[in-house]
């Protein structure tokens, strides 16, 4: 695969598979891989990524040590595609031992997408869909529009079912993949 400065993606023929994600060039944007279709999304904005630090440090705080919560690692998921979700919570041994930057989705209790207005179909249908296909315990989505809100989801059966919500002002009180409090109000400014 060739690349020039003006063009950072490589000229690629055919589906998009794990090895050719690995080796594109870092330069900002997100890469991922939805059944062999390459997904390019440029940085999240910085509401976006003020509310998944702060959102992260609640989290982290309240893990037990054998669970580790991290930004923007990349899941495995079979029929080609890898995703990348805002947080993920995934065992400490299976995070501390990886090299790829990809994780088995064994290893993956929760992920977490905070909806953005350009991610809004990825965010609402396709990664749900393709995160529960995977068999990932939980799914949060952290919707940003006017009052900011959280929605918890179990995996039941093969699809996502709402489990808890919460807004602003409300408190958000979870059991898995471990006991959970928080109140989205301290997730913004």
């Amino acid at each position: 695969m060739a690349t020039s400065p003006a063009d950072p993606i490589p000229v690629h023929t055919g589906p998009w598979t794990e090895a050719d994600l690995l080796v594109l060039p870092d330069d900002g944007q997100r890469h991922e891989l939805v059944e062999g279709s390459l997904v390019v999304s440029p940085p999240p904005a910085g509401r976006h990524q003020g509310v998944a630090s702060r959102l992260l440090r609640r989290l982290a705080d309240q893990a037990p040590p054998n669970l580790e919560v991290v930004e923007t690692l990349g899941v495995r998921i079979s029929g080609g595609s890898v995703l990348v979700p805002d947080l993920l919570v995934a065992t400490r041994d299976a995070l501390w031992s990886n090299e790829s930057g990809i994780l088995d989705p064994v290893a993956v209790l929760l992920v977490i997408e905070i909806v953005s207005p350009g991610s809004v179909t990825m965010d609402r249908r396709t990664k749900p869909a393709l995160y529960a296909q995977a068999e990932i315990p939980s799914f949060w989505r952290v919707e940003l529009e006017a009052d900011l809100s959280v929605v918890t989801y179990r995996l039941d059966m093969g699809s996502y079912a709402a489990e808890e919500s919460a807004g602003r002002g409300d408190t958000l009180k979870v059991s898995t993949p471990f006991p959970i409090s928080l109140d989205p109000a301290d997730l913004v400014l």
